[in-house]
């Protein structure tokens, strides 16, 4: 059972936290930049997406090297999927290509997220393009095989798009979200147990997995709140 907190314990809003953010850009107590980032994190958790948008502008103004502004462009996509406006991450997403950063891991996710936004976009032949490169830059991470897989479904490639989602999934077994798509792509499409070899088990691994994951968090969670 989870510990209750110790008596006394002050908890802080929102509210409070944004006084003492908005304090330490007027004072100038720390680093414009970084309360800058403090605020856009605060303002995305919380649901104020044209806020955090608006911050994340300021700090595109501020940093000078390409990096820095391909990740605001990066940011500034994330919150506009946030809000569902996917032409709108398109859009910044291509301003931080545009760039053309040097970090790996920035690239990834410009490539990965540009394919799921098109995805959702129906635009599904772009979103493979996208989606293949992210999985060049990072072979390991489960986020773009996922979103090929929803390119190629989408395109109407049912076998290899539950290829994809088996692939996420001994990836990252932790995200559920590739096993729910497999799941939902044979309910929909059941030739698709026939057309991907050994379909049945490589389902019935995929949902051990996932269950594996869950209950392992579950068991850290548990031990965590134990202590």
């Amino acid at each position: 059972m989870p510990k209750n907190p110790p008596k006394g314990t002050k908890f802080i809003t929102a509210d409070q936290v944004e006084k003492i953010l908005l304090e330490q850009l007027e004072t100038h107590q720390h680093p414009e930049e970084l309360v800058l980032w403090e605020l856009v994190r605060l303002y995305s958790e919380t649901g104020r997406h044209q806020d955090a948008l608006g911050r994340m502008k300021q700090v595109l103004a501020i940093v000078k090297t390409p990096e820095e502004k391909a990740s605001c462009y990066k940011g500034m996509g994330q919150l506009m999927e946030q809000m569902e406006n996917f032409e709108a991450a398109i859009k910044y997403y291509s301003e931080a290509m545009a760039l053309e950063p040097v970090n790996n891991e920035t690239w990834y996710f410009i490539f990965n997220n540009l394919g799921y936004s098109l995805n959702q976009l129906k635009r599904h032949a772009e979103a493979e393009t996208y989606c293949r490169q992210a999985i060049q830059i990072e072979p390991r991470r489960c986020n773009a095989y996922k979103n090929l897989g929803i390119s190629l479904e989408g395109q109407g490639d049912y076998a290899g798009a539950a290829n994809c989602y088996i692939k996420a999934v001994h990836e990252n077994a932790s995200d559920p979200r590739a096993l729910k798509h497999l799941e939902m792509l044979a309910e929909k499409h059941p030739t698709v147990t026939i057309d991907v070899q050994e379909f049945g088990a490589q389902l019935e691994a995929c949902q051990m997995a996932v269950k594996k994951a869950a209950e392992a968090w579950d068991l850290r969670v548990s031990e965590r709140d134990s202590l």
